[in-house]
Formats: structure tokens, sequence, C-alpha cells
């Protein structure tokens, strides 16, 4: 079982840790810290191995391992811009394929039913969605995701995270992928605030806390099944939403 860190392990705490002191504005990752992708990447893949005979030579917890090999490679690739969107798009499904020993099934046509199987498996981060709301009623929040606009504005819509953010940014439409700080610079120009004055709440340590910190932003670690980092930047290091709402009322 994967180690999750304490608020108390080695890091910023004789620094900062715990000050949530200042803020002016929330900014939230999106994927795996509001909206649980994992699970329905995972569900999706299982129902990619229910549709295609071609895939069940092995069991479906196969198919979600060598796809998540394959697709979080490829992703570090694509933010070093060493590939482009529609590359990592066909390339993640013929790698997964070739591992998997897969012969004639097209990469277009199991991209297509694997997003048309993940819109229908996203859900909240558990208690994510009441601390959302609940923080957006005593401070601007904001939204800042890595991702394709077209998916990630699908999902806006329908979390209807419109109605309670007042930016909703996607790293395509900026032409910056976190943890670069000119994306971090763009949302905080977008919201007006200075550096210190912002909060960005997260669950990947390289891009989000990492990223946020070098950026002079305050951080939130959302580190549920997260291996601890040592000497963390993070102001907050938390597993439960209730934590980072009792750290900001």
């Amino acid at each position: 079982m994967r180690k999750t860190p304490s608020p108390n392990s080695k890091g910023k705490q004789n620094s900062g840790r715990n000050d949530m002191s200042g803020i002016s504005f929330i900014y939230f990752d999106l994927d795996d810290t509001l909206i649980d992708h994992k699970k329905a990447q995972d569900r999706a893949l299982a129902d990619l191995w229910t549709r295609y005979p071609e895939l069940q030579s092995s069991g479906p917890e196969v198919l979600i391992s060598v796809y998540a090999g394959v697709n979080n490679k490829l992703w570090h690739v694509y933010r070093n811009s060493g590939i482009g969107q529609n590359e990592l798009k066909r390339i993640r499904f013929e790698k997964t394929f070739s591992e998997l020993g897969v012969r004639g099934l097209d990469w277009r046509e199991a991209e297509a039913a694997y997003m048309e199987f993940y819109q229908r498996h996203w859900e909240w981060i558990d208690d994510a969605r009441e601390v959302f709301t609940d923080l957006a009623k005593r401070y601007p929040v904001g939204v800042l995701t890595n991702g394709f606009n077209d998916i990630q504005k699908k999902k806006f819509e329908h979390f209807s995270l419109n109605r309670y953010a007042r930016e909703l940014i996607v790293s395509e439409q900026t032409g910056y992928l976190k943890p670069d700080p000119r994306i971090f610079q763009y949302a905080a120009d977008l919201a007006g605030y200075p550096p210190e004055s912002l909060l960005y709440v997260g669950d990947s340590h390289s891009s989000d806390i990492e990223g946020g910190s070098r950026s002079g932003w305050k951080t939130a670690w959302y580190a549920v099944d997260k291996e601890p980092v040592e000497d963390s930047p993070a102001n907050l290091i938390f597993t439960h939403f209730s934590e980072l709402k009792k750290a900001l009322t």
C-alpha cells in the first residue's frame, strides 16, 4: 500500500507549513483533485475491454496497467513539446495494443469508444464538491488544469463549474502546461492578485505544488495515495477535503 504523507512530515513545517493567511483567490486543479479522473479512466478501459474481444487475451487489469504506463510517459513528452495532441492520442493506443500483442483494432475506433465510456464515469472526488462550493462563497475561485480544451470544457459544463468559478483555464488555451511558470503568471493576471495572495490546490507534487510554489503562490497538496516528499514546499498537506476547509475557514 502506498504511503500517504502526514501533515507532520518533513517539509515546510518550519517555514510556512499551514500558513493560509493573506489568501485572496484560490485556484484548483481539476483531474484527481476535484474530479476522479483515475477512476473514470480505469472504468472506461474496463468497458473498452468488454466491448472488444481482441483485448480479452488477458484481464482488464492488464489493459489498465499497460495503458496507464504508456499514457503517463507520453504526457511527459507532450509537456516538453515532444509530440502534439493528435500524436498523443494515436500513440497511446497504438503502443498499448503493441505491448499487449493486439492486432486488427484501429486506434481511432478505440479512442472514440474510450472517450464515450470515460465521460459516463465522471464523478467528484469524495467531499470535493461540498468544500469547493463552500469555499466559493468565501473566496473568488478558479480552475487551472492541464489537458485538452474540448474534454476539459465538457467537464466544466458537466459539473457546472462556471456557476462557482470566476476563471476556468485549460493549458491548451495558454500554450503552456503546468509546471511552466508562464501558465501560473497567466492565471495570476486573470485573477488580478499578486502571486503571494494566491493559493493553488492540486494533487500532483511536480506540476501543482512545485510549479505553484516556484511561481510565488501558496500551495495545498491533496496527497491521498501519494508517496511522501522530503522538504515539500506545500503550505498545507491534506488527505481529506475537510482538512482544507478547516485551514481556510
